[in-house]
């Protein structure tokens, strides 16, 4: 089994869904006493969360993402999943200047639309930060793959910030469900609900919403899984 590296921390609350999601694969594929094999390198994350909303903060945050990315590659994953939505707008921005890791990195947003077609989703209805939201990184990947991807009122935008702000500061309060419930409840006509915000599934489930759900998190482990049981050598491996 190859290893699978995880660039977490970002936030701490939603990085323990990476590893028990990950072992969980495993077990079902492998059976036994299999467990993943993972390397996890947790960033302090305040350098980079600071400045998403900074002027010039989307300057720094790519030369940022990249030093804590090399670090976690210098350890030798055969593939590097990064625990955050956000930060694959930097790595975009990492990949157009050409940076080269050793470890294949296993894009969300990708995956995320690659499981949309699979399940023959076409409408789709994305939450996320409110910079994910409005941004447009991951909404026009989305529709690159041709899918329909819209984004909630700009009222609802502002609550989801506010609500994953304290989840990702360990703050999940009881409220949160039934305000996601009552929320989505007033949007129709959509084959998914994409949850682009890893803090999103501590919050929300099937109970909160009659939206089938698509976690970008379970597609991007999937992938993972797929890589680490691949034939071919390991990372480091002669053939």
């Amino acid at each position: 089994m190859k290893i699978i590296g995880l660039l977490g921390g970002t936030s701490w609350p939603s990085t323990p869904l990476y590893y028990t999601l990950l072992n969980r694969m495993v077990s079902e594929k492998a059976g036994g006493h299999h467990s993943a094999r993972i390397m996890l390198y947790s960033i302090d994350y305040h350098e980079i969360k600071s400045r998403y909303m900074q002027e010039g903060g989307w300057e720094e945050i790519p030369d940022l993402l990249e030093k804590e990315l090399k670090i976690l590659d210098h350890s030798g994953p055969d593939c590097i999943l990064i625990c955050n939505n956000t930060l694959h707008k930097a790595y975009d921005l990492l990949a157009d200047r050409g940076i080269r890791l050793g470890g294949r990195v296993i894009h969300l947003v990708v995956e995320t639309a690659r499981e949309a077609l699979a399940r023959d989703y076409k409408r789709v209805l994305l939450l996320g930060t409110q910079f994910t939201m409005e941004d447009g990184f991951f909404t026009d990947r989305l529709r690159f793959f041709g899918l329909e991807a819209d984004v909630p009122g700009e009222e609802d935008r502002q609550d989801i910030q506010h609500m994953q702000t304290e989840i990702s500061a360990g703050r999940m309060l009881p409220e949160f469900r039934s305000r996601f419930a009552e929320m989505l409840s007033r949007y129709k006509g959509y084959d998914c609900l994409i949850l682009g915000c890893t803090e999103l599934p501590l919050a929300i489930s099937a109970e909160e919403t009659d939206i089938p759900i698509l976690n970008p998190i379970e597609a991007q482990c999937a992938e993972a899984i797929k890589h680490a049981f691949s034939s071919g050598p390991h990372r480091g491996e002669v053939d």
